[in-house]
């Protein structure tokens, strides 16, 4: 049936704007067609759409491929035609061509949308196995179709829908609601000829996707991935990454008020992640190629001749702004130039592309080491050679250069730009990270001679050396005169104050000191001037953006923690001029140096019983007097408390709540509890503000005991960097929480009417 009134033309359009639904562009007017057209500009692709439904209707017995591909790739051109000068190239971002052009795309990409065209490109994506299932009358026409032009349709009609999902709000979100697409896109990646684009469709719909897929319902999982090549196993690293975290309810939980509302609804996403990472893990296979993959070196046998033999041209080179710079650079009109540019960009976007494999393979390879099977999966990892192949990889990444670049150096705000390069070393370390994250076989960061070393510093100072040193396989760590902790140690030091890669160089070292204090760990990267090196860069004179800043702080508080040595070398490196300047940065940034506040408060109360008269427990290390002098203790007390909220709890900022219970715990070991809620009283009367301090206080009490409870995990991180018994900080918890008013450990006594004027006893 055909539409022809104008009145019921203007109903079917008004409709489909109005309830999403899509016009049938077979029975629509010809004469529609071409009005809508001319007046939008959309180049014929009313009528083309037209022609691929009527393609669609008679795939049965007189589907003419050659009509259909030709549809397509009119299609697919029209499309790319206005994606040229695309905004995603920030070179070109500032073009009113450029806005101009992106919106003709988006309004073509609307017009496909209306008029059917996701839907048409889906059916067609499903005809070759279609054709497969006919009955013997079709068999005929079915053998006689090329196999490759039944490829071509497959491509071009992935094509479009992958430049729909990225241009057009709610088509992947659509597309992903369909269980039976999903699957026959993971069925489409075992041929060889579609795989890329199936794999870039496959992207976009999982990261729209409401919730993970259930890999084990993918009955030819296995299969697929022992057919695929190295080069495409690392693409699908990217498919698999959306199945084995719940990306959206990472994004939803900024807060840890957030996060603790959406576990109430359940944990089914969570288990289905473990499950999934359970089920490749399971595959004997494919852990083997992930780290043979990794470490694969990034050698080039041939450097671009654009840079001659400079190294680290090529690496600075590897970022799309820069190869859009270089490309326009090296045009030339003659001849000779264009030779020779030409390969130098073939040569680059190759290398480019292994960069970004690795970027993958390292990002799955965390999600591994963060999961349910982490213990196992470090395991394995370690058998596999994982950390001494990263430790050669690690010398064929440009990690310095003489002049930093402005994208290698954060902005104030803490932007970076996300290139290749930035993507390769970021991951990396963020792999070294999670790889020793309270894990005995982080010691194989080590040479074998670098644990010699290490035994040697334990017994110089009567100190047990421990099992995990002891035990270490030393067949699996790193070879050569330096291993892995001491080449990100170097590189470290050399970096500039504010350059972006600080920020991981240093997550990287304090993955392999967290946990329980390592007497001999610290000593060994002492040493090698760690410790020397953030008392500079804290009290360095250049602006440093608070992540930064909070990651010196943060390695500066693993360094020291219970380690008298430790806090002489610091007396040692810092005079009175820089030891100013260091406490006035600490003091103004406690959010930030919160965690070496909480090393000083807990190294100090081991000091004092297991030295009570030696310096650093007697008061002559510097840092001591930022906790012994109790006004400036009640100063930083109140600052950590009053930085915080419940609504404005973080996995960054939570860590201000706990290091505040390690001083009220100890000020409850020692019977002084009630004199500090007594203090907080007192500043609460200075400010005349009644109960600002202790009202807040007890909302983030009561916060932290419904979050830690439920994390196992969690509370033994906090029992091993503080050495103290989660029980004990469940106690301290609960007796300033009761709901006894008589009592003067009480947080409510203090907000009761008849509270005792503020005093100080301590």
């Amino acid at each position: 049936m055909a539409f022809s009134s104008n009145s019921n033309m203007t109903f079917l359009v008004l409709r489909s704007q109005t309830n999403g639904s899509k016009l049938n562009v077979a029975q629509l007017p010809k004469d529609f067609l071409r009005s809508v057209d001319r007046r939008l500009g959309t180049e014929g692709i009313p009528q083309l759409l037209r022609q691929l439904r009527k393609h669609v209707y008679h795939s049965d017995e007189k589907f003419n491929m050659d009509m259909c591909v030709k549809n397509l790739i009119e299609i697919r051109e029209t499309l790319e035609a206005e994606n040229q000068t695309s905004p995603d190239f920030p070179l070109l971002s500032e073009s009113p061509l450029t806005t101009k052009n992106y919106k003709n795309k988006v309004q073509v990409g609307k017009v496909i949308t209306l008029f059917g065209g996701v839907e048409t490109l889906v059916e067609l994506l499903f005809i070759p196995t279609k054709l497969q299932h006919k009955p013997k009358r079709l068999t005929r026409i079915a053998a006689s179709m090329r196999a490759s032009q039944m490829n071509d349709i497959v491509v071009y009609s992935l094509e479009i829908l992958h430049m729909l999902c990225l241009t057009v709000e709610g088509v992947a979100v659509s597309l992903a609601k369909k269980t039976e697409l999903l699957d026959h896109l993971f069925t489409l990646l075992s041929n060889q000829k579609v795989f890329m684009n199936a794999t870039a469709v496959l992207e976009d719909l999982l990261a729209a996707k409401k919730g993970l897929i259930d890999l084990e319902c993918l009955g030819n999982l296995r299969q697929l991935i022992s057919n695929l090549d190295s080069s495409k196993l690392a693409n699908f690293c990217r498919v698999l990454s959306f199945t084995l975290t719940d990306l959206e309810a990472v994004e939803d939980r900024s807060t840890l008020l957030a996060q603790d509302e959406q576990d109430k609804e359940g944990s089914t996403q969570k288990d289905l992640a473990d499950q999934n990472q359970g089920t490749l893990i399971s595959f004997p296979e494919f852990l083997p190629r992930l780290v043979k993959l990794a470490c694969k070196s990034l050698k080039s046998p041939v450097w671009p001749t654009i840079f001659g033999n400079n190294s680290e041209g090529l690496m600075e080179w590897l970022g799309f702004q820069t190869i859009l710079e270089d490309v326009l650079i090296n045009m030339d009109d003659s001849t000779a130039a264009e030779e020779t540019s030409i390969p130098s960009i073939t040569t680059s976007l190759k290398l480019m592309h292994e960069v970004m494999h690795k970027v993958e393979v390292f990002y799955v390879l965390c999600l591994f080491l963060t999961g349910k099977h982490k213990p196992a999966v470090q395991e394995r990892l370690s058998e596999l050679h994982l950390i001494p192949g990263m430790s050669d990889l690690f010398d064929h990444i440009v990690w310095l250069r003489n002049t930093p670049t402005r994208r290698e150096l954060l902005d104030m705000d803490g932007e970076q730009d996300c290139t290749p390069e930035n993507a390769l070393k970021i991951q990396f370390l963020r792999l070294v990270h999670s790889f020793c994250d309270r894990h005995e076989n982080k010691h194989l960061l080590m040479t074998a001679a670098e644990l010699d070393e290490l035994e040697d510093l334990y017994r110089q100072n009567d100190v047990e050396i421990p099992s995990g040193v002891q035990n270490i396989n030393r067949k699996l760590c790193c070879q050569g005169d330096r291993g892995l902790l001491s080449k990100i140690l170097e590189v470290l030091i050399k970096t500039p104050p504010t350059a972006a890669i600080r920020f991981w160089l240093s997550r990287a070292i304090e993955g392999f000191l967290r946990g329980r204090a390592s007497f001999g760990n610290q000593l060994f990267l002492i040493k090698r001037g760690l410790l020397k090196h953030l008392v500079e860069h804290i009290g360095s004179s250049e602006m440093k953006p608070k992540e930064i800043l909070q990651s010196s702080f943060d390695l500066l508080g693993e360094l020291m923690k219970f380690n008298p040595i430790a806090f002489k070398i610091f007396n040692s490196v810092i005079d009175d001029k820089q030891f100013e300047k260091f406490t006035h940065i600490l003091t103004s940034n406690v959010v930030d140096s919160n965690m070496l506040i909480r090393c000083l408060i807990l190294s100090q109360e081991r000091f004092m019983e297991e030295m009570p008269f030696g310096d650093c427990a007697t008061g002559l290390c510097r840092l001591g007097t930022l906790i012994t002098d109790w006004d400036q203790r009640m100063y930083l007390l109140n600052k950590l408390i009053n930085s915080i909220t419940v609504n404005t709890l973080t996995q960054e900022n939570v860590s201000c709540l706990n290091t505040t219970l390690v001083f009220l715990m100890i000020a409850f070991k020692q019977g002084h509890l009630p004199a500090y809620l007594k203090a907080f009283v007192r500043e609460e009367r200075l400010q005349k503000n009644p109960g600002f301090i202790l009202k807040n206080l007890r909302r983030l009490l009561e916060f932290w005991k419904t979050h830690y409870l439920k994390r196992g995990k969690d509370c033994s991180a906090l029992e091993q960097s503080s050495c103290i018994s989660f029980d004990q900080w469940k106690k301290v918890v609960d007796i300033l929480l009761q709901d006894n008013i008589e009592s003067t450990s009480s947080v409510l006594y203090y907000l009761s009417p008849h509270a005792s004027p503020p005093a100080r006893h301590c």
